[in-house]
């Protein structure tokens, strides 16, 4: 192993196998022990930002010494993290940047004592599980530690030197937000194509131009790796996105590219296509639509599969590819070829996909590992699956809080669909499918607790539309009434904002009382937004940089105008949110609109 210092201070790993037989790779750690550093580190002065490797783990702030309510704290960070002093503010960051390797990083904190109630190191651990043969030398990854006094500054370096590099690598850059429609939320599994065109419809009435996608999610497939219509689109693929397209709209395709059911002839005539577990049988994972497995992209027929399947797809017009579920290729260590690891073959699965349906088609990685897929998605999941519960909305805006940085650096970021059924925004009674009931616990959980009320369902769409990344709609449009349907419209009517910067996230109250200021593309429009998280009555302090006294307050939901906050606060009911957007100019921002 070797280590190269570049000029911006990137330390650059790399591997080579100098002897006469093949080398067996595991995992490569640099680490800063706690006595290498002094014991100065005492985790008890320390808050980290946890980045899970993929949207299926909560990220956030939490506390080094012990556990999170979403998290048993000791688990390592996926590719960034920010260790920060309560006190002083000090703050070191340790993270991956592009080009990605096949590897994954892992930022380690090394506790000195088991109860990690005291001195800590640092590390990186890089994990690719692979062969190298005699003479092959490998570059693994790109390192940086980034010091300062302001965790908040050190996140917009990191990812400023993400775009730059990923501009200099002549990755894919960018694209412009996208806004739509998914069927998945509402309707799940049952959907069917009446469903689909109905909204499609409700949308063009509705929104119009507002939207430009409307994405059919799970349930259209005759069998999951049988990516086809099945009974309930009895006018195949094809006809669906004709008929979508002549409402205006792009049609949008979910598929698990990877995931095949084992009542499949596929699996049946191709057992070799499939990855195994550590006794080499069958990696089977049990979902709740039957037993799955997982294609093998070592197996050099398998690429050849997939790249047919998405070229498929591509030609019956579907201009919008949600791709899900590759972070479960995690779980296998069984493979055709030992030349890859798990990060190797889930960028390769992207890259073929991307050759599938070309440059100008929109890509969605909805649980792909981000250093797998960056430079070859549009667009990340940053969140867990949405729901109308508090449950889901709480821990969802943590995450999408936690990964604001991530929004026009590494692509657009997907916080999941925004939804407003509630008693109040529709006249349907069946607000979900039957449900078990389940209490609020901590950290919450799947659908705990009641579905949600307008105040949340105002919460959770403040929320996306602050993160700045992609904006689809997941309610029946057709069944919401006129306040739904006026929130959606007051959302879609909004000035698009930049990613929106949470300014106290290492803050003590930051992960109940979010701050979040974003910029328009208007340099005179900012937007304000205080966040209650919490079961109780609280006071939000306005940032001293919104207290100028020549600034105008715009009500973010009513588009009026209203007084600056007295004495710089802001009273916030529990489960709430309020919102402005100020203006330097002193001219009103909007219209006024219709209260909701």
């Amino acid at each position: 192993m070797s280590l190269a210092s570049a000029a911006d201070g990137t330390q650059t790993v790399s591997v080579v196998n100098d002897g006469p037989e093949p080398l067996a790779m595991r995992e490569i750690r640099l680490e800063w022990s706690a006595s290498s550093l002094g014991d100065r580190l005492d985790a008890r002065d320390y808050v980290q930002l946890h980045h899970a490797r993929d949207f299926s783990g909560h990220s956030g702030v939490r506390p080094l010494h012990r556990p999170a309510a979403w998290s048993p704290g000791a688990e390592p960070s996926g590719m960034v993290s920010v260790i920060c002093h309560r006190r002083t503010g000090a703050c070191i960051l340790l993270g991956a940047l592009p080009p990605f390797g096949d590897c994954f990083v892992d930022i380690a904190i090394l506790h000195a004592q088991p109860h990690r109630d005291g001195a800590f190191g640092l590390g990186f651990h890089l994990r690719a599980t692979r062969e190298l043969d005699p003479g092959e030398h490998d570059v693994l990854a790109h390192l940086i530690v980034l010091q300062g006094d302001d965790g908040i500054a050190l996140l917009s370096e990191y990812a400023e030197r993400m775009r730059q590099r990923l501009a200099a690598l002549q990755y894919r850059q960018p694209a412009a937000r996208i806004g739509g429609w998914n069927s998945w939320d509402y309707y799940a599994g049952a959907v069917q194509a009446e469903d689909v065109l109905a909204n499609a419809n409700a949308a063009n009435k509705l929104f119009g131009a507002g939207l430009r996608y409307v994405v059919i999610d799970e349930g259209y497939e005759r069998q999951w790796g049988v990516w086809d219509a099945g009974w309930k689109f009895p006018q195949g693929l094809d006809a669906l996105c004709a008929q979508i397209r002549a409402e205006g709209y792009e049609p949008g395709i979910w598929t698990a590219p990877l995931m095949v059911g084992v009542y499949t002839p596929l699996y049946r005539e191709h057992p070799d296509w499939f990855v195994g577990d550590e006794k080499g049988d069958p990696f089977v994972e049990n979902a709740g639509y039957g037993s799955m497995v997982q294609l093998d992209v070592t197996h050099p027929q398998v690429e050849a599969h997939i790249r047919k399947t998405f070229e498929r797809l591509r030609a019956a017009g579907f201009t919008y590819f949600k791709c899900d579920f590759a972070q479960l290729l995690l779980g296998a260590s069984a493979f055709h070829s030992s030349r890859m690891s798990h990060a190797g073959m889930i960028r390769r699965l992207f890259e073929v996909i991307r050759e599938a349906i070309g440059p100008d088609a929109y890509l969605l990685a909805c649980g792909a590992p981000y250093e797998a897929v960056i430079g070859i998605a549009d667009a990340h999941r940053t969140t867990g699956d949405i729901h109308n519960y508090w449950s889901h909305i709480r821990q969802n805006i943590r995450s999408m809080l936690a990964r604001w940085w991530m929004q026009g650096a590494v692509g657009n970021t997907d916080p999941d669909t925004a939804i407003v059924r509630c008693p109040d925004t529709t006249d349907d009674r069946r607000l979900n499918r039957r449900l078990a009931k389940n209490p609020w616990g901590l950290g919450g959980g799947w659908a705990a607790g009641r579905e949600m009320n307008l105040e949340e369902a105002k919460t959770l769409l403040l929320a996306c539309y602050a993160s700045g990344g992609d904006l689809l709609l997941g309610d029946a449009l057709d069944k919401l009434n006129g306040v739904g349907t006026g929130l959606l419209a007051g959302l879609l009517r909004q000035p698009p904002v930049r990613r929106g910067i949470p300014l106290n996230l290492f803050a003590p109250d930051g992960d109940e009382l979010p701050v979040v200021a974003a910029e328009t593309d208007d340099p005179d429009i900012r937007l304000l937004a205080l966040f209650n998280l919490g079961d109780d009555y609280r006071t939000q302090r306005i940032p001293e940089s919104f207290q100028a006294s020549d600034l105008a307050w715009t009500s973010f939901w009513t588009g009026e105008a209203v007084p600056a906050t007295i004495a710089g606060e802001a009273a916030l009911a529990p489960r709430s949110a309020v919102a402005w957007l100020i203006s330097r100019s002193g001219a009103p921002v909007l219209e006024p609109k219709a209260r909701p």
